[in-house]
């Protein structure tokens, strides 16, 4: 079972990008929850998130096969192509200047550019290089979700 194109949903919280994130994907499924539910499943604090908390959450909700990664940018744009909508773990200094963990939901590369579901700002295209340094200062880690 593939998943539709997550529906934008804006985080709620400073720190719930990823509980806001995994909510977006698991929607692609048909699969609703709130964020606060979410939050909690993820044990999200001050400090957000980290992503084996949102694996144990999905896997949780009966998304047993969801698993963490660390992923080439062309094992993502695979990713992406084959219909899946991962979400990235980056680090938003190259993009904004300012440090800060975040996540996003990966849509689509091409050449120049990744679309990305940001929780915090919506829909937008990131240059590809400028993710690829945002998203290596985080180890490249990805979450797969997956029933």
């Amino acid at each position: 079972m593939r998943p539709s194109r997550p529906p934008f949903h804006r985080q709620q919280t400073n720190d719930s990008c990823v509980p806001a994130c995994l909510k977006m994907v698991l929607a692609g499924f048909g699969f609703e929850i709130s964020e606060a539910e979410l939050r909690v499943l993820c044990d999200c604090t001050y400090d957000g998130t980290n992503a084996l908390q949102a694996m144990d959450a999905a896997r949780q909700l009966g998304f047993v096969n969801t698993t963490k990664q660390n992923l080439t940018l062309s094992e993502l744009q695979s990713l992406t192509e084959a219909g899946h909508f991962p979400i990235a773990f980056i680090d938003l200094t190259p993009i904004t200047g300012i440090y800060r963990a975040h996540a996003v939901v990966v849509v689509a590369l091409n050449p120049f550019s990744v679309e990305v579901i940001d929780p915090a700002s919506g829909e937008r295209l990131i240059p590809r290089d400028v993710f690829d340094l945002a998203w290596s200062l985080r180890r490249r880690l990805t979450l797969l979700i997956e029933p």
